[in-house]
């Protein structure tokens, strides 16, 4: 497959882009991290981007009220292409809570790096992966994926089954390594959706 040319910033980058006028600010911030076609890797992965989420919504949901929606994934072209793979943290706010948001963000992620994630938070990541994992078995559209993935990276087909024990396998301290090697601090993006601002009022004249 021809590379097309779709790579992450080699240095970190901020932008702001004003448009509409719906009172409500959105950001998305990325983090350079390429993928994996090691099944175990991957399983660290998902646990990781799930400590994440719980740990942001609890931080910025509940213990400080001010956002509307926060997510956590893994975006990019994907493998075989290489250069463009990245994390993102997304969330919505008022606009005016917005840059303390944002920085709340950088201090929770930097905070798990170096402590890495508590046995509460890991285990709550392990059994969202099992119930995630037995609901997608039921579906046709997980096993044609699945089965397509092996196929194309030529892996065995029997690790789709096998996906249990990485779950098992996952511990806080192989989420820390995900958290300090997927989530630079020194490589990322951080775009903010603003609304624009109000037009003047015009002067209205007076006979």
């Amino acid at each position: 497959m021809k590379d097309v040319g779709i790579h992450f910033p080699s240095t970190s980058v901020r932008e702001k882009v004003e448009i509409g006028r719906e009172p409500r600010a959105n950001v998305q911030i990325s983090f350079y991290a390429e993928s994996s076609p090691d099944p175990v890797d991957a399983e660290n992965t998902v646990a990781a981007t799930t400590v994440l989420d719980i740990a942001l919504r609890d931080v910025l949901r509940e213990d400080l009220s001010q956002t509307y929606t926060v997510s956590v994934g893994q975006g990019g072209p994907g493998l075989p292409q290489k250069g463009g793979g990245y994390m993102r943290v997304s969330f919505g706010a008022a606009p005016e809570n917005i840059a303390s948001m944002t920085d709340r963000v950088f201090t929770e992620i930097k905070r798990l790096q170096q402590e890495g994630p508590s046995a509460d938070l890991t285990n709550r990541a392990k059994e969202s992966a099992r119930r995630g994992y037995e609901e997608s078995l039921r579906q046709n559209g997980y096993w044609l994926s699945r089965l397509q993935g092996v196929h194309q990276y030529g892996r065995d087909p029997k690790e789709i089954l096998t996906r249990p024990a990485r779950i098992d396998a996952v511990t806080p301290a192989t989420i820390q390594d995900v958290l300090k090697r997927k989530f630079p601090l020194d490589r990322y993006t951080v775009v903010t959706l603003l609304p624009a601002a109000a037009p003047p009022v015009a002067a209205v004249s007076r006979p």
